[in-house]
């Protein structure tokens, strides 16, 4: 699943591409992708875009002089963002594990296309029906991201509120980071990086952590993400923008992915286990 790195460089990516661009129509391929909405493509037909924000997962599409329309869009498992130009030429795109076998859209997965004034046109691609693009107000925008916890990567991140919140968990510490409602963004390979890092081990119970080790886990949080959106994130393989930047942060894994091999730091072997429900790396020698 696309982590927050991997949903910033979307939203840097289609925001070069798409921005101050005015809606000219949409067509919906299944409506499930957007929630039943019939009304879908009349709605945005006329809408200038002003911003692509984002809170955790979530993309947030705002539009100029509009305060009662928003269209939020999240990845889940397998969604995919392409835009075309004028031509028809693919020009970007970004989500799960892109596929460059794409050559004509839409596809057979392709669930919305959105068309702008210009002839550029976003296609929304989704082949397990998980991700979505939803049209709502301003309280369902507000509701929406009350639903996320602060992100690490946030200047104003309130190391206080993160102390508090693990002393009351009971969980693994593993599981405490993965609650988008606790701390947005935090996917499983930047949790293990983050973890590993700070030299604790995932299962341990949140509770157990000391100031010291919560305020270590929280400045490796934050800056194993901030390294991955500069290198373009991780899991988006084949993402590739028009100059053919693809994400490099593949090649800083410290933990995730290496299990049999030697730690980075102690030479030990690198464990996989499950923890949280989730595929977990782990050093048992330098994390405690």
């Amino acid at each position: 699943m696309p982590e927050l790195p991997e949903v910033e460089t979307v939203r840097i990516q289609l925001w070069s591409k798409l921005k101050g661009k005015t809606v000219s129509g949409a067509k919906i391929f299944h409506p499930k992708s957007v929630a039943g909405e019939t009304a879908f493509a009349r709605k945005l037909k006329g809408r200038k875009l002003q911003e692509i924000d984002r809170i955790g997962k979530l993309l947030i599409f705002k539009f100029v002089n509009t305060t009662d329309l928003y269209l939020l869009g999240h990845l889940k498992m397998t969604g995919q963002f392409f835009v075309t130009d004028k031509t028809g030429k693919l020009v970007g795109g970004g989500g799960h594990t892109l596929s460059t076998e794409t050559k004509e859209l839409p596809d057979r997965h392709t669930r919305v296309s959105i068309s702008f004034e210009d002839g550029t046109i976003l296609y929304f691609n989704d082949m397990r029906l998980f991700g979505y693009l939803k049209l709502t107000d301003y309280a369902g925008m507000e509701m929406a991201k009350s639903r996320f916890g602060p992100e690490p990567i946030s200047v104003d991140f309130d190391v206080k509120y993160f102390l508090t919140g693990l002393a009351k968990r009971g969980t693994s510490i593993k599981a405490a980071l993965l609650d988008q409602t606790f701390i947005a963004g935090l996917g499983n390979i930047y949790v293990d990086e983050a973890l590993f890092r700070a030299k604790i081990l995932p299962h341990r119970l949140a509770k157990t952590l000391n100031k010291k080790e919560a305020m270590s886990l929280a400045k490796h949080a934050g800056k194993v993400m901030k390294e991955a959106i500069l290198l373009g994130g991780t899991t988006f393989q084949h993402f590739a923008d028009t100059d053919g930047t693809k994400g490099g942060f593949k090649d800083k894994l410290k933990v995730f992915g290496r299990q049999g091999q030697e730690c980075v730091r102690c030479k030990s072997i690198i464990v996989k286990t499950r923890v949280a429900g989730r595929g977990t790396h782990f050093c048992p020698s330098c994390q405690k």
